[in-house]
């Protein structure tokens, strides 16, 4: 009889908490944020070697900028951009293998790897300039569109579609897609004080890996301290005789309090450093 009331009352105390959750919209953390299916596409290259591996990322409307919770006052405003036709970005930042695959032709030369290794590693020490030219080398190789993503390709795909400080939601959460090697705990590989090998932690909803850690990603726009003058579509932001460009992301030497997607700095067009690489977007359509 006793264990039959204390069923009954478990029952009941489930049937409440079920309630409690429905009534006042109550929601567990998880991951699993989107029913999105992430397709792939890979081109071959003239050598029969195959591009990056790149994710499609489909069209709808994202939050742009940071506002609420910027660390920096060059995120506001806030904006939505509506993004009106798939493209694809890499799955993870362009690595040393990758790029070494360009710079051994002798268009550009090799970046220094700081001694870490070339391989999975983010290539890194790259210049805006030497990020474009590998872009135009792939473009000849496949005969298809590559380029930087605009920074409004880049965040929209890096967040997701979601409305969050990650894409993940508002609260950080260390080794999902970035590790404060200080904060300890991080995944094994990520703890290095240096860049670690792609793919490693979580990838987003879209499929995307890094994008608010291992190196900062340079993109199309010319950088401008706010978002007043955005241009609200793919379209990057464009200064005559541009001295500054944009990257966005975080990476490895960042802190955790600054860590979110709307994150973006401005570095001269011409600097190399060991925290900057970059992604790359292909376009959907055909060279004609």
């Amino acid at each position: 009889m006793l264990n039959k009331l204390k069923i009954k009352y478990l029952v009941i105390i489930i049937i409440l908490i079920g309630f409690c959750i429905g009534f006042f919209n109550i929601s567990w953390p998880s991951l699993k944020l989107s029913n999105h299916k992430v397709t792939y596409i890979q081109d071959k290259l003239k050598s029969g070697e195959l591009s990056p591996k790149m994710v499609i990322i489909p069209p709808g409307t994202g939050t742009i900028g940071g506002e609420n919770f910027r660390s920096f006052q060059d995120e506001a405003p806030i904006f939505k951009a509506k993004i009106k036709e798939s493209y694809a970005l890499s799955e993870t930042e362009i690595t040393f293998a990758q790029y070494d695959q360009f710079c051994k032709t002798g268009i550009r030369s090799c970046p220094d790897d700081e001694g870490w290794g070339r391989g999975k590693q983010p290539v890194v020490n790259i210049s805006w300039f030497d990020a474009v030219a590998y872009t135009k080398w792939l473009s000849k190789e496949t005969d298809n569109i590559y380029r930087l993503p605009s920074e409004v390709e880049w965040e929209y795909a890096a967040r997701a579609k979601t409305n969050s400080k990650f894409w993940w939601g508002n609260d950080y959460e260390q080794g999902i897609d970035h590790c404060d090697r200080d904060l300890g705990g991080c995944p094994k590989g990520s703890d290095l004080g240096q860049p670690w090998n792609v793919g490693i932690l979580k990838p987003n909803p879209f499929g995307l890996y890094d994008v608010t850690s291992n190196v900062y990603e340079w993109v199309q726009d010319c950088y401008v301290d706010n978002h007043n003058n955005a241009t609200k579509t793919i379209a990057p932001i464009k200064i005559i005789n541009c001295k500054n460009k944009t990257v966005k992301g975080a990476s490895w030497t960042m802190p955790q309090p600054h860590v979110h997607h709307s994150l973006r700095m401005g570095f001269t067009i011409n600097s190399r450093a060991n925290s900057i690489g970059f992604r790359v977007l292909r376009e959907i359509k055909k060279v004609k």
